[in-house]
């Protein structure tokens, strides 16, 4: 809980405006966009060759997980095996254990289902972490003292800084009566602190 106190000169740090955060949150989504933008290019590239191929080629390709295809990719690659049956990887029954006949002769249609499986859990979890590190808004800090509050640093480390009143700050959630603010450190990353719903208000 942030409490008021009077912080030593080396241990601030300085927020930056407001114009300034939704300039480099803006710069991040672009970031993102591009990011998405590129993985999705090279997944249909090889989605188009592994099309372009024959059957065994795209059972591999589905059965690898260091695949490049996207789930939506892998989905499409799927629906073009419909109907058609796993080469079976040859193994002489002469010198080969029992285990490894078995598993030659077992269904690749399993793996397809399991990676779908895999592929939209890890949709899910993604959106809920970019739901979890997106801010809820901004906030203003009220009152009429400077307040001290502990800043959780990238590295793990700790540094303390004075909130001044009227100072505007990214809020990244509320956990019950203490709201879960933001600040970016150029080259660093991100920064947080905890501070009382009684010193905050809504700032837009």
């Amino acid at each position: 809980m942030a409490r008021a106190a009077r912080p030593r000169p080396e241990d601030r740090v300085a927020p930056p405006a407001r114009s300034t955060l939704e300039e480099r949150y803006a710069a991040a989504q672009r970031a993102a966009r591009a990011a998405a933008d590129h993985v999705a290019q090279v997944s249909a590239q090889a989605l188009a060759k592994l099309l372009r191929g024959g059957p065994e080629a795209r059972f591999a390709a589905l059965a690898d997980p260091a695949s490049c295809l996207t789930p939506e990719h892998r989905g499409q690659l799927l629906a073009s095996l419909r109907g058609q049956a796993a080469p079976a990887r040859p193994i002489s029954a002469a010198t080969a254990s029992w285990w490894a006949i078995w598993r030659s002769r077992l269904p690749y249609r399993v793996v397809p289902l399991a990676l779908r499986g895999i592929g939209a859990a890890a949709l899910i979890g993604l959106g809920l972490l970019a739901w979890h590190r997106t801010p809820a808004g901004w906030v203003t800090i009220t009152g009429r003292q400077a307040l001290l509050a502990p800043w959780q640093l990238p590295d793990g480390s700790r540094s303390e800084t004075t909130l001044t009143p009227g100072q505007h700050y990214p809020l990244v959630r509320w956990e019950g009566e203490v709201g879960i603010l933001r600040l970016w450190l150029p080259g660093r990353g991100y920064a947080e602190t905890r501070v009382g719903r009684a010193y905050l208000q809504d700032g837009r």
